[in-house]
């Protein structure tokens, strides 16, 4: 669908045309027509149709559009006045999920300042990296982060919370641009500028609208970090609705259910290794119920997963993929999912999804080939300089998958997991989808290892009940479910699979954790 009609559309639908008491025209006039054009005023233009209603609610208690206008306002003085931030500028925000980070982000935008999302699970090298690349000499960030920032050199840090009431910081007649960092999983985090400009992603919002019937008023579980790309667009489609945000500063199955249960949440944004966490935390048979929409993204959702969990709740689940550089490129709904689990969906409106060949050209539904993805939304070029990989205008995603003969989309791997074991190419996710299935298995990832007769092999982190499963028992169970190439060679059971704070698997971590198993076993 075209994007101007999609968001038309979606705009309708939502109930963002249903025009306010005729007492706050003016001030929604204000924040349409006053000021620079970004997220600080989609923000500011929902305090002025609901200047009463619950923005935030986090671990502090709630927080009305009213309130979170003044911390902006008062938080955006105290870094101007106190911190020197202004246009042209650079910061760091290190922040958990808390109203801390959404007024930290609207407060340093608002003065014109670029902002760098930094992963609160960054160390030494990919945090001294990702400062010393971007030239920031400012971090906002929690207490429990100042030590780890102050130790990278010519570093300061400033408290989220810092607030100046007696005076106004000047306007600034640009948004500063929000820039997002790469996981940095397999190598230094790269980042990624976002023009302040939202219509670059009204397609994007637009179908996600659509496909999930979000409203105005909704209100948001956003269990994702909010430095991740997902998070922060969950962030901004709530507070761009009027809604209401609610957040913990760490994720656990039972304090999110209950803060979504009590808040009466209309959607429950995860990474799949949280819904995983759900369904092992809430026992088969009970009561609870889910939010309408339960959005999974910044991974790979295991098929395994999206039956269990339609199984246990019903068709509230919707599947994203995207990354950090396309944006949103699909989303699944239900249906999607009931039919094909684990596809990622067809493609959100204003993005093409291409499946190329090695020779650039596009590849017959149901063959395997490159992701790409082109639209607005779509940035191929990174703050160092450095250009992502394109053909045609369509930037590469990095994943290798196809497309079915529906047009879902399906994800098979990254391109930099597969291996050639004895001639063949071998993804980790075949396996990693039939380890998911299994009943006494928790959590599991698999990645390629060097091996002296066939090239490379692969090898399986597994977190189990051991005293139930045992690996003779896990390997009859395999046999029957994958080609005689695509069975690990190696199997470690551990206590927990390495993750970074948006639940991917962190593949340097995983290789160095194999290391020292191998180590440990030769001993």
């Amino acid at each position: 669908m075209n994007a101007a009609i999609a968001t038309a559309l979606a705009a309708a639908r939502s109930g963002l045309l249903v025009p306010p008491p005729p007492a706050r025209w003016p001030g929604v006039l204000d924040a349409l027509f006053t000021g620079p054009r970004g997220i600080g005023s989609l923000v500011r233009l929902s305090a002025a149709r609901h200047p009463d209603r619950v923005a935030i609610v986090d671990d502090e208690g709630a927080l009305t559009y009213r309130e979170l206008l003044a911390e902006v306002d008062a938080a955006a003085a105290a870094l101007h006045y106190g911190e020197g931030v202004g246009a042209l500028g650079t910061v760091g925000i290190m922040c958990r999920n808390s109203r801390q980070f959404v007024v930290a982000l609207l407060a340093s935008t608002s003065l014109g300042a670029d902002v760098v999302l930094l992963n609160t699970d960054f160390r030494d090298r990919a945090l001294a990296a990702s400062l010393e690349g971007h030239d920031i000499s400012l971090v906002i960030c929690d207490a429990e982060f100042e030590a780890i920032v102050g130790a990278v050199p010519a570093t300061r840090t400033a408290s989220p919370g810092a607030r100046d009431q007696g005076h106004r910081a000047p306007s600034s007649p640009r948004e500063g641009r929000l820039i997002l960092l790469t996981s940095g999983t397999t190598g230094t985090p790269r980042g990624v500028p976002r023009d302040p400009d939202v219509r670059t992603v009204l397609g994007m919002t637009a179908s996600v609208i659509l496909r999930t019937g979000a409203r105005t008023g909704m209100r948001t579980m956003a269990s994702v970090p909010f430095f991740h790309a997902f998070g922060l667009a969950g962030l901004l489609i709530t507070l761009g609705l009027g809604g209401t945000l609610l957040t913990c500063a760490r994720f656990d199955p039972a304090s999110a259910l209950e803060r979504a249960a009590v808040h009466e949440a209309d959607a429950l944004l995860v990474v799949p290794v949280m819904l995983s966490r759900i369904l092992d935390a809430v026992p088969e048979g009970s009561e609870t119920s889910m939010p309408r929409i339960v959005l999974s993204g910044g991974s790979a959702l295991l098929p395994s997963v999206a039956e269990r969990f339609t199984r246990r709740f019903g068709d509230h689940l919707y599947n994203g993929y995207g990354s950090s550089e396309v944006a949103l490129a699909t989303l699944a709904t239900p249906s999607d999912l009931r039919r094909s689990p684990g596809t990622v969906g067809r493609a959100v409106a204003g993005a093409t999804v291409a499946i190329l060949g090695d020779d650039g050209a596009a590849v017959a539904p149901g063959s395997t080939g490159r992701i790409h993805v082109g639209g607005a939304p779509a940035v191929g070029t990174y703050t160092s300089g450095q250009r992502k990989g394109e053909v045609a205008g369509l930037i590469a995603t990095g994943d290798k998958g196809f497309m079915d003969r529906d047009g879902l989309v399906h994800v098979t791997g990254r391109e930099d997991d597969m291996i050639v074991s004895g001639g063949e190419n071998v993804y980790p996710r075949a396996l990693e989808n039939v380890l998911a299935g299994h009943p006494d298995i928790v959590d599991s990832c698999a990645v390629g290892v060097p091996d002296e007769q066939y090239g490379q092999r692969l090898a399986a982190l597994i977190v189990a009940d051991t005293e139930r499963l045992r690996e003779p028992d896990l390997r009859s169970y395999l046999k029957d479910s994958l080609s005689r190439f695509e069975q690990p060679r190696d199997v470690h059971f551990v206590s927990a699979v390495p993750r970074n704070a948006a639940g991917k698997v962190d593949r340097r971590a995983t290789t160095a954790l194999l290391v020292q198993l191998s180590l440990e076993a030769s001993s």
